[in-house]
């Protein structure tokens, strides 16, 4: 499942089941569907979000 997002100035897509797929983008399955709104411009190809680093271990003395 790749990560999707709304395109920009686009009305609000919704998932298959009717929920709203959120403007920072959400991870959906590659369903007939989904490929329709992205071929129509609907909803747009995203980078799924980066982890934060993690803080260097602290060093116990």
């Amino acid at each position: 499942m790749d990560p999707d997002k709304p395109a920009q100035g686009r009305l609000q897509v919704r998932r298959e089941n009717g929920k709203p797929i959120p403007a920072e983008g959400a991870h959906v399955e590659l369903t007939p569907y989904v490929r329709r709104r992205l071929r129509d411009g609907d909803l747009v190809k995203a980078q799924p979000p980066k982890k934060p680093a993690k803080p260097a271990a602290e060093s116990k003395e």
